[in-house]
């Protein structure tokens, strides 16, 4: 995976706010995890990490706006982020579960953070979960492909049952 680490020996006590601006950290992570996306406003993300005895205190934002593909009907859909969160990245995380790899690692100047694993992580949760051009997009017809934003199809028309529908029509079922 995409990597970026910084220092989090010398941090103050208070605390210290991080930027990140950098497109290509973006544009590395979605080509590697296979994602279309095109940034239609730059991604902008701060993360004001306070260090604690067992760990860091991590508040962090993400914004910007992302060009990725309706899932009804395949058209461009600007997806607007305006993320923040909280999260906590312990020193030794004993509730971690097996295989799950901690953003945080020991090094003999002290630790560092994988901003990019961090990063990635609540973009994906700060995404919806169905990207949508249009709340009232009405998608593909499932007969002939038509975008049914675009035009009228004669055979949206014909049947409107679902295929499982048909199947299941003259199915009873037997109660005792």
């Amino acid at each position: 995976m995409v990597e970026h680490w910084i220092g989090l020996t010398h941090l103050p006590a208070t605390g210290r706010e991080f930027s990140f601006e950098d497109q290509g950290l973006w544009r590395e992570l979605w080509k590697e995890f296979h994602f279309d996306f095109e940034a239609m406003a730059p991604m902008l993300s701060t993360l004001f990490i306070v260090p604690q005895a067992d760990g860091f205190l991590i508040h962090g934002s993400i914004k910007g706006a992302v060009k990725a593909s309706c899932h009804r009907c395949l058209e461009d859909a600007n997806v607007e982020l305006d993320h923040t969160f909280d999260t906590f990245e312990a020193h030794e995380d004993v509730e971690a579960l097996e295989g799950e790899e901690s953003h945080l690692r020991a090094t003999d100047a002290g630790w560092e953070l994988n901003v990019a694993g961090l990063l990635w992580e609540e973009f994906l949760l700060a995404m919806p979960e169905k990207i949508l051009c249009a709340d009232t997009c009405l998608g593909l017809c499932p007969h002939c492909g038509k975008n049914r934003n675009l035009e009228q199809c004669a055979c949206c028309n014909l049947d409107t049952q679902s295929p499982l529908a048909r199947a299941l029509q003259g199915v009873k079922i037997k109660t005792n």
